[in-house]
């Protein structure tokens, strides 16, 4: 029997930023093929717009990929207010949506939260008014992002003990979480991945150019910032020259604030020629990449789970990944490498074990490595057995 599934999301794709919490929309739509799913978007309105006809933060409802999202905004009740003026603007408009949402759609049999604050919280605070059990699944990365003010704390930790159950997307998360309160009851289910999508390309179509160069070709495709840790794999690369290994590149995917930092890096260490940066890619360029290279690499300080590394694994691509957080719960000796962070000398061995032909994976195992547990199916199969608990 088909149950109603409200998600209520602090991050979900819009037109200013279509990657913000992209995994969100997805679990949404994989669970949307066995159950009937909303989501609500709770919104803060801008006292400037309060006498424009067309201000862009009106209540609307849309159709995005497939699914109903209902947005829905509150002004807060001080232009300009303090902390607790705005979270208290966010629970406003999560109620106002959700009274809007129960005399359209129904009462959901439940709602499904992601991230602590603000949608968490107000979400928690709906679910308790109106008797609807709630889980919250949290994703942030480092969870003590949250974890600013004294008011964030309280709102944090009253979310954690009274949702009905919490989901971590990886044991690293879920042990920051108990950090901050002891005793939390965590379920850990890691993201979905489409794996529909990010699949082995043809091998018939051969590599892509590498300006000339032969030999294996590492991949990696990241923000272009300081927790991406790139300027160790730009020094792992210098390494490597240095030992007189030159049948390698090295094709950076994605942009930043430390993009001429890392193109000046490259330059002055004198490896420029094996360090390719392409710029930011869309999601296709990403899959296109992920299919042609030989490794993918990433050299993250932290991660809370890594969708990234799942992507190109799903492509049936080996991985070299940092012990960061997320990465330990998935990358083992039948898909990759681990090495420890900001070590530019393990990630160069890492890179020479490859390029050596000492280090070789199979694409079919690497792939089943991640479909098996992160697939939309396998996602929906393991958060239902979750709801379940609750129906």
């Amino acid at each position: 029997m088909r149950k109603k599934i409200l998600f209520v999301p602090s991050w979900f794709p819009n037109e200013d930023d279509p990657i913000s919490g992209v995994f969100i929309e997805e679990q949404a739509v994989a669970l949307s093929k066995e159950h009937d799913v909303a989501v609500l978007l709770p919104k803060m309105a801008a006292w400037r717009n309060v006498l424009k006809s067309n201000a862009p933060d009106r209540s609307a409802k849309k159709q995005q990929s497939g699914l109903t999202v209902y947005h829905e905004y509150a002004r807060p009740l001080i232009p300009h207010g303090g902390e607790s003026i705005d979270y208290g603007t966010f629970a406003r408009a999560a109620q106002k949506g959700f009274k809007r949402i129960a005399s359209e759609w129904g009462t959901p049999d439940i709602i499904h939260t992601h991230v602590v604050l603000p949608a968490g919280w107000s979400a928690y605070g709906v679910a308790k008014e109106n008797g609807i059990p709630i889980v919250l699944t949290e994703h942030s990365s480092p969870f003590s992002m949250h974890l600013g003010t004294d008011l964030s704390r309280r709102l944090v930790r009253e979310t954690l003990t009274g949702v009905n159950q919490i989901v971590a997307i990886s044991p690293a998360l879920a042990k920051q979480l108990t950090d901050f309160e002891p005793g939390l009851e965590i379920e850990v289910i890691g993201e979905s991945l489409r794996t529909d999508f990010f699949v082995p390309g043809d091998a018939s179509k051969g590599s892509i150019d590498k300006d000339g160069r032969t030999g294996k070709s590492f991949f990696v495709a990241a923000r272009l910032a300081e927790q991406k840790g790139l300027e160790h794999l730009v020094r792992a690369v210098h390494l490597l020259v240095e030992k007189g290994l030159n049948s390698f590149e090295l094709v950076i995917g994605g942009d930043g604030p430390d993009r001429q930092k890392l193109e000046d890096l490259a330059q002055n260490l004198g490896v420029a020629s094996y360090c390719r940066f392409l710029g930011g890619l869309n999601r296709d360029q990403v899959r296109e990449r992920m299919q042609k290279c030989d490794v993918f690499v990433l050299s993250s300080l932290h991660e809370t789970f890594g969708v990234v590394v799942g992507e190109a694994m799903a492509c049936g691509k080996p991985v070299i990944s940092t012990r960061c957080g997320g990465p330990e719960f998935f990358v083992n000796e039948q898909n990759g490498v681990l090495v420890d962070v900001a070590n530019p000398q393990a990630l160069a061995g890492a890179m020479e074990d490859f390029i050596a032909d000492r280090l070789s994976f199979d694409p079919q195992t690497v792939r089943a490595s991640v479909v098996d547990r992160f697939s939309p199916e396998a996602f929906v199969r393991n958060i239902t057995a979750v709801y379940e608990r609750f129906w």
